[in-house]
């Protein structure tokens, strides 16, 4: 270890006019200062190597970031498309739903005017569908109680096919829209010609009353007790009780005679015509027009009767016919 005592001596000539500097170190300090300098200068050039591989790894890094940058760019600008062409299609559904709705409000009006015609009031007639056939249409599915599943994402494709589904469905209501409404028309032309006919044909009775005393046919005569032809049928009640025109029509006449007392004959076509007798007063005078329901009369028991009734004719092609099929309904209030 002698050579750490050895000691080394330094001079420093600052200029020519300065006077020598000297120190002295030991071999040790020498040796010590000399391990510095060599670590600081490896410290340095491992710093720099250090810095050079991280510079050019952060390039690798903001190539990396660049490229990933612009695919997610060139996704976004697709998804930004695909939306578009979504919205597109959406917009294209909500038009073609509007248009069923139009087309619907118009048959739900072509509904209302058949209703009207033929004296349907909303709620007159039951549903055809009750809870137990909801139940059937929808056997594979239950409409009440639990569901869950797993939370999955919905893929283009999957939206697209739904719209597709969903674009065909509402195409294929069009067509049955655009073939039911001709179909409705066809059916509102042919309610209208039955409502024209139901208002001429005596389909509903002449009384309030539904007691019928004497069937039309072969009879014994009530006054004589011999077998003779009953023309109509006699309808009972009492004195006062409104007599109806059973159809739309014109009357032909309306007097009195000794057989039917005071009596009115309606005409509705040139075939078919209905008679009334024995009634006690007479309300329409001949060549009135008369509708179905209107009030004509009152129930009595004049001419060759026996007690308070109404006899009521059919006439069709000039020869009385039984009118009991012709009774079909009430007297609807107007």
């Amino acid at each position: 270890m002698k050579w750490r005592r050895k000691r080394f001596t330094f001079m420093v000539i600052p200029d020519a006019n300065s006077s020598v500097k000297r120190f002295q170190l030991s071999a040790l300090w020498i040796t010590i200062g000399f391990l510095l300098i060599i670590a600081i200068l490896i410290s340095a050039i491992t710093m720099f190597l250090l810095y050079r591989n991280n510079t050019e790894q952060i390039g690798v890094l903001e190539k990396k970031l660049a490229t990933s940058t612009t695919e997610l760019e060139k996704i976004i600008q697709n998804k930004d498309l695909h939306i578009g062409v979504l919205q597109t299609e959406v917009t294209d559904l909500s038009e073609q739903a509007q248009s069923i709705t139009n087309h619907m409000s118009d048959i739900k009006d072509l509904e209302s005017q058949l209703k009207n015609m033929v004296g349907i009031k909303d709620g007159d007639i039951a549903t055809a569908i009750d809870a137990n056939s909801v139940d059937d249409a929808y056997d594979g599915i239950a409409m009440d109680g639990g569901t869950g599943g797993e939370d999955l994402p919905v893929f283009d494709e999957a939206m697209d096919q739904l719209i597709s589904e969903t674009r065909q469905t509402f195409t294929s209501l069009q067509e049955q829209v655009k073939v039911l409404r001709p179909e409705l028309e066809q059916t509102k032309e042919a309610v209208l010609k039955q409502s024209a006919i139901i208002k001429i044909t005596p389909t509903i009775w002449p009384t309030d009353s539904r007691k019928v005393t004497s069937l039309f046919g072969v009879r014994k005569d009530p006054f004589t007790r011999r077998a003779t032809f009953h023309a109509g049928i006699d309808i009972g009640g009492s004195t006062g009780d409104p007599i109806y025109a059973t159809a739309d029509g014109k009357v032909t006449s309306a007097g009195r005679d000794s057989s039917h007392g005071k009596n009115i004959l309606i005409s509705h076509t040139k075939s078919l015509s209905t008679h009334y007798s024995h009634m006690s007063k007479l309300l329409v005078e001949a060549g009135a027009k008369v509708s179905k329901g209107d009030l004509i009369g009152y129930m009595g028991s004049t001419g060759r009767s026996t007690g308070p009734h109404l006899h009521y004719e059919v006439i069709l092609n000039g020869s009385t016919i039984d009118p009991r099929p012709y009774l079909k309904a009430t007297r609807r209030e107007n």
